[in-house]
């Protein structure tokens, strides 16, 4: 399907000399492609420098991010890494501490009352 409507094979002249001169204004597309490139020069020439500053920007910006040189981000994953295992250890030893109650009730002197029924 066409998204253009049929046209009326009952237009007049004044439509086809309109349709005439609108296609003759169109630019070709050798003029076009030279405009284009006309202008991406003259925007290269005015952006050039800012354009290498963004460029140097961003690569120092990921080199900061991944750590720089190959060694510094292996020390510095080693170094997280390490972080993270001895919070891990930390944790886990937090969590099996004994219960000092648990520990007085325990005791043998306690036990021995608890047996005879005294407690």
């Amino acid at each position: 399907m066409s998204d253009h409507p049929a046209l009326d094979p009952h237009t007049d002249a004044a439509d086809r000399a309109l349709r005439l001169q609108l296609r003759a204004l169109k630019p070709s597309a050798a003029k076009a492609d030279a405009l284009g490139d006309h202008v991406l020069a003259q925007w290269r020439e005015l952006h050039s420098e800012s354009a290498s500053e963004a460029a140097q920007l961003t690569h120092a910006g990921t080199a900061a991010l991944s750590g720089g040189h190959p060694t510094r981000r292996w020390r510095w994953v080693g170094v997280t890494t390490g972080l993270l295992v001895g919070a891990v250890i930390a944790t886990v030893m937090w969590m099996q501490r004994p219960d000092p109650v648990l520990d007085e009730l325990m005791q043998a002197d306690v036990l021995s009352q608890m047996a005879i029924g005294e407690l």
